[in-house]
């Protein structure tokens, strides 16, 4: 009978797992709610009136982003959205101003390493999460073994589920406008609009095609 050698079983043989988990989620700089309230408003205002708005860069070196794009011009009725320059820039440039910590050295800010910007739910190639304050963070360096796709185990799962009822907790008003918001505006009809235009412009093959649909639903779906 074959075993499982776990890295992350043998270190919690010597450290508590839950309390280390623990220390991990206080140490995350999340934006507070009085300042999120403005910014989220101000970006679904942006998304809503055809003004500049960002999402992640989509497929290898992002050269399928404007699939997206292309998308959103019926989805949203927007056509200003963009890829982010470096896929991150922006909703680092928002916890910068909506906190009190920057990555860089400045004369108001304190300067913090080894965080890394992250998004809490993920969907960075939905226009409406890319940049929400409530869904990005500054996130410890040491948590990412634990949060990463890559990572197995019964340990990650747990830390995932641990994460996930404290973020849901914290930011449930804003879950609940932004499922709002998706209920409203968004139909499996308009998307499957959308998706056929991009079909179209695209030239796009059956297995592309797939991957392109699985993907735009798990994007826009609610939290």
């Amino acid at each position: 009978m074959s075993e499982v050698r776990d890295a992350y079983s043998k270190l919690f043989i010597d450290f508590d797992r839950d309390s280390f988990f623990k220390k991990g989620i206080d140490d995350i700089i999340f934006i507070e709610s009085e300042d999120i309230n403005k910014e989220w408003h101000k970006l679904k205002k942006s998304l809503f009136e055809n003004k500049e708005v960002f999402i992640r860069g989509y497929g290898r070196d992002a050269r399928k982003t404007n699939m997206y794009l292309k998308l959103y011009e019926t989805i949203f009725g927007n056509n200003k959205i963009k890829k982010d320059p470096s896929n991150n820039s922006e909703p680092t440039k928002i916890l910068q101003m909506l906190t009190n910590y920057s990555k860089i050295k400045t004369s108001n800010k304190t300067q913090i390493i080894n965080y890394q910007v992250s998004h809490l739910f993920g969907k960075t190639k939905n226009p409406l999460l890319f940049t929400s304050p409530w869904n990005i963070a500054y996130i410890p360096k040491y948590l990412d073994p634990f949060t990463g796709h890559e990572t197995k185990g019964k340990h990650s799962s747990d830390f995932k589920i641990m994460m996930n009822e404290i973020i849901q907790l914290r930011f449930k008003e804003f879950i609940r406008d932004y499922n709002f918001e998706i209920k409203k505006r968004i139909s499996r009809e308009l998307i499957s609009i959308g998706i056929e235009k991009v079909i179209k412009e695209f030239n796009l093959k059956k297995n592309e095609i797939e991957r392109f649909e699985n993907d735009v639903k798990a994007e826009l779906c609610e939290i």
